[in-house]
């Protein structure tokens, strides 16, 4: 007997949605002038410099994304061994397709900026198509743990999104084959004004996303069946306007007039994916 895929409620993202203090959040990164009482005395002040400005070709330069590989280069498959019942051959076209799906939710601005989901649809098996299809028509927030969208009127700079972070692979059910992605993906925008480069982190929004992706293959599967699904996915925004996040979009925290700010982790920690996923909500309700 062949199965059909049973329904998966997509897992919205348990987003830790905060906002970066500027002031003191990147010292090391952004202060090369520090200065330092010697003897006990008052350090003699230094001249009063204006900051440099941010350069729109490198907006990354003063964050801990600024060394990360440039969009699609940050999504690099580890080498396919055999899993289960599947060949060597077999995962690494399941890691192929993951990549591939990662790119067209994540990257491609035909989804990011344009919202249209074909090309990722298209990626996935029928029946997971036919499941997440309705929500890119005013049910965002329920598939906000899987695509990234920037909003109307916040507008991505040219500059790729920085990525980091890691897919591994292992044995599911039967006739299946799981991906686990582990990715941070940094998308920078336009500003409003000319920003100083202490104030870097006002384009900056940054997005955890960890999602287990399904191969599911073999006469087990009815035909709609077979193909590339989504099932575990957590994840958190940081730097992220909050008005626009509860709508299922991206947009800058200086999008919106208050903010609210985030004292309970460094702000260098959004950036690590090996950090843990906190379930809390650095937005007022």
């Amino acid at each position: 007997m062949r199965w059909l895929a049973a329904a998966l409620v997509v897992a919205v993202a348990a987003a830790v949605v905060a906002v970066l203090v500027r002031t003191g959040a990147f010292d090391a990164e952004l202060n090369d002038d520090e200065t330092a009482a010697v003897g006990g005395g008052a350090a003699e002040a230094a001249p009063a410099t204006d900051p440099a400005m941010l350069d729109l070709d490198r907006p990354f330069e003063p964050t801990p994304a600024a060394g990360w590989a440039d969009g699609v280069e940050g999504i690099v498959p580890p080498t396919a061994k055999p899993v289960g019942d599947f060949t060597a051959s077999e995962v690494a076209d399941a890691l192929d397709q993951v990549r591939d799906v990662l790119v067209a939710s994540r990257l491609d601005r035909t989804l990011v900026v344009d919202h249209d989901p074909t090309r990722f649809l298209s990626l996935l098996a029928p029946d997971a198509r036919r499941q997440l299809e309705p929500l890119f028509d005013g049910r965002e927030p329920d598939v906000q743990s899987l695509v990234s969208l920037a909003a109307g009127g916040s507008a991505l700079l040219p500059a790729e999104p920085k990525v980091r972070g890691e897919m591994t692979v292992s044995r599911g059910g039967t006739g299946e084959l799981v991906v686990h992605t582990n990715y941070v993906f940094v998308y920078a925008f336009q500003p409003t004004q000319p920003l100083r480069l202490v104030d870097a982190m006002d384009t900056i929004v940054v997005v955890r996303a960890d999602v287990d992706y399904v191969l599911r293959a073999g006469e087990r599967w009815t035909e709609g069946s077979r193909g590339l699904w989504y099932d575990n996915a957590t994840g958190y925004a940081y730097s992220i306007g909050c008005a626009q996040y509860r709508r299922g979009y991206l947009a800058p925290a200086t999008s919106e007039r208050a903010v609210t700010p985030d004292t309970t982790r460094e702000p260098a920690s959004y950036f690590d994916p090996a950090s843990p996923v906190r379930f809390t909500d650095g937005c007022s309700a």
